[in-house]
């Protein structure tokens, strides 16, 4: 039996859309069975015409321990280096402990392995009355998450919270991602805490 060009296109958009549903599907149930890690974050502009409306931000923080720069850390934001990036509790969230070219290798640097990408970059810091800012030392943390796509009214309350809390917060206020690790060591956007409050993503 033969099927004209109408059927065949409707057969062949039929399967796209159960293509479509199975991937949604599949990265649903990676979200839900990943480890969650909470990471401290920094915005960027919160809206796009071209993407509709969402809350951008960088995944950034001191290393942990507040050490010069994890190990294995690059220092050219403009490297394109991936690999396996270690994670450590640390103060109710995670930090970044080092950065390796495997899973193994990030995985003797802490808990939690996450594919990406690690830089640390230097940061002033107020000195003492009359000096010189002082050096300290930022992670910045490229895991492929970095929106969390929202009403343009909300999105714009949220960049304006994670403002105030660059200016400074208690560190129990500090703005965060809450990410799923998957067992692929894929990271995977689950919510974000900012203010103190939880908004979870629920388009999927």
């Amino acid at each position: 039996m033969r099927f004209g060009t109408p059927a065949r296109i409707v057969t062949a958009a039929g399967l796209l859309a159960l293509a479509l549903i199975g991937l949604v599907v599949r990265e649903g149930v990676a979200r839900a069975q990943g480890r969650e890690v909470r990471l401290a974050i920094e915005a960027y502009d919160p809206r796009s015409l071209l993407s509709g409306h969402y809350l951008q931000f960088q995944i950034q923080d001191r290393p942990a321990g507040d050490s010069a720069c994890p190990p294995g850390a690059e220092g050219d934001p403009r490297s394109r280096i991936r690999g396996w990036i270690a994670l450590v509790p640390a103060g109710g969230r995670h930090r970044a402990a080092g950065f390796a070219d495997s899973r193994a290798g990030a995985e003797r640097l802490g808990p939690v392995a996450v594919r990406g990408r690690l830089t640390c970059l230097p940061r002033g810091r107020p000195g003492p009355e009359g000096a010189q800012m002082e050096p300290d030392m930022t992670a910045v943390l490229d895991l492929g998450v970095d929106r969390f796509h929202a009403e343009q009214d909300q999105a714009e309350r949220m960049e304006a919270a994670l403002v105030r809390g660059a200016e400074g917060t208690p560190d129990g206020e500090t703005p965060l991602a809450v990410v799923s690790v998957g067992r692929d060591g894929k990271a995977r956007l689950k919510a974000v805490v900012i203010g103190g409050r939880r908004t979870d993503l629920d388009w999927f």
